[in-house]
């Protein structure tokens, strides 16, 4: 528990910087969305994303003590990491045509809040958000530029994230996961079917989990860095829930990262807030859909 303790204190320091943070935030919104333009609602994004960190750890720190109500925060960030990414990702296919002439912000960034939060979404059982993260994760792995290619090559979570939506989904796998080195996600591929074998490899991801949820810098940019998925086992309760659906056992797996508060993600509902169904309003709005 000392590396979960460790991240709580830390998170509670920075809470205690943070006065002012959401109010600067939510007047950049205002002022974004106002504009009625592509740049105000990639702005928006970047602020999203702020609030998103806010929230996340607000969540987790109140959650920890035992605070139910660190529940509704946690589904707040959720919901603006996902309008965050939505926004990032339909400004990118609206300028990739630029690619050449200028430079076009891509989506390297955002692939592991993508496979997070599609384990989230999974978690949550909310297939409609969930079918949308997937095929923006989907496109990540398969638009050219999309992400950056050498990046690409080393990622073995958000793959693995779109096998596992695949089985959750009942739809295909995407065919170039199939050729993939998964690395340590591939045990659990492996041992689906096999118990032992599958809970083994289960407390790997859970250990895997908690020494890449902290960026430490290095050539390596780990999976886990964004709050609320810093400490919520959300990939490990993703394939929890998918078992359970498929009416399979659920693996008993002991790990520091599934004992603490944070895991108890039974009680996670992620639903809109006022400023999710504004930004909701503002996409639908400027893209049509």
């Amino acid at each position: 528990m000392d590396e979960i303790n460790v991240r709580l204190d830390r998170h509670r320091r920075w809470l205690s910087q943070s006065v002012g943070l959401t109010a600067q935030e939510l007047g950049y919104i205002d002022e974004d969305l106002a504009s009625d333009s592509l740049n105000g609602l990639n702005n928006v994004a970047d602020s999203l994303g702020i609030l998103a960190t806010y929230y996340g750890i607000r969540g987790e720190v109140a959650v920890s003590d035992g605070e139910a109500s660190g529940w509704e925060d946690v589904s707040r960030s959720m919901m603006y990491r996902y309008w965050a990414l939505m926004l990032n990702a339909k400004t990118f296919s609206k300028t990739s045509f630029l690619q050449g002439i200028k430079t076009i912000p891509n989506l390297t960034n955002q692939l592991s809040i993508a496979g997070c939060l599609l384990a989230g979404l999974i978690v949550a059982d909310r297939r409609d958000l969930a079918a949308s993260v997937a095929d923006v994760l989907a496109g990540m792995l398969t638009i050219n530029g999309a992400v950056d290619s050498s990046y690409l090559e080393q990622r073995r979570f958000e793959p693995f994230m779109l096998w596992l939506y695949s089985v959750y989904s009942q739809g295909e796998t995407l065919p170039e996961i199939k050729s993939m080195d998964l690395g340590i996600y591939q045990n659990v591929i492996d041992e689906w079917t096999d118990e032992q074998g599958l809970a083994h490899a289960l407390q790997e991801l859970c250990q895997y989990h908690l020494t890449h949820a902290e960026d430490a810098g290095g050539t390596w940019d780990p999976e886990f860095k964004y709050a609320p998925f810093d400490l919520l086992p959300v990939e490990v309760h993703a394939i929890f829930q998918v078992r359970q659906q498929l009416g399979l056992t659920v693996p008993a797996v002991s790990s520091p990262l599934l004992s603490a508060e944070t895991a108890a993600l039974e009680h996670l509902v992620i639903i809109s807030d006022q400023l999710a169904v504004q930004v909701e309003t503002a996409y639908e709005r400027f893209f049509g859909l």
